[in-house]
């Protein structure tokens, strides 16, 4: 049941007498609005889980590029609310949810399709172990290798591994990294083991 701003009750889509759409309130907004976040959430999730299987060398720019677009219709949303009635920019805010859920959950599948359809022979790397990290969080320790880099144009890579791999190497031996070229030349590594 709808309320027109003329002042009619109905339960139609829009007011038979004038046209108009019923009027809604922010928190009906907030209610509906609410649903296209899922999207969002789910490719961060998939960005994550893609990583964990198959972790690039670039991570942190699709880490930063699935964080931004997550953001960036919270920032537009609350914008929206301070400036305006949220009802006016209801449409505007549910396409900004559901492109930036396109977003992240395109990251995920190409994070996950770069490696999971990379038929491309691995490549060993030998390296030298320059930093060990341990980063103790809500979920549990995470650990990275900093190491020097083979490619040109960096200095240094970082490497995730689990503790395992993490207690094996040392500072004073090297290690040897299998790197997968990637199906859209995005490059991942499978594995680290001390020389």
């Amino acid at each position: 049941m709808g309320t027109c701003p003329c002042g009619r009750e109905f339960a139609v889509q829009l007011c038979p007498d004038c046209a108009a759409s019923p009027a809604l309130t922010r928190r009906k907004v907030n209610q509906a609005l609410s649903k296209y976040s899922s999207p969002i959430i789910g490719g961060l999730l998939g960005i994550v889980i893609a990583d964990r299987y198959f972790p690039l060398l670039e991570r942190n720019a699709f880490f930063v590029v699935g964080l931004c677009a997550f953001f960036a219709p919270v920032l537009f949303h609350i914008v929206s609310s301070v400036r305006k009635p949220l009802p006016l920019d209801a449409g505007r805010l549910q396409r900004a949810y559901l492109s930036a859920g396109a977003v992240t959950i395109f990251l995920a599948l190409l994070i996950a399709c770069n490696g999971a359809f990379d038929k491309s022979p691995a490549t060993q790397v030998s390296t030298s172990l320059l930093h060990k990290q341990v980063v103790r969080g809500k979920s549990g320790p995470s650990y990275t290798l900093r190491v020097r880099s083979w490619r040109a144009g960096s200095a240094t890579e970082g490497l995730s591994v689990d503790a395992r791999t993490y207690r094996e190497v040392s500072l004073e031996k090297g290690v040897v990294v299998e790197m997968h070229r990637g199906v859209f030349g995005l490059p991942w590594y499978s594995g680290v083991v001390s020389e």
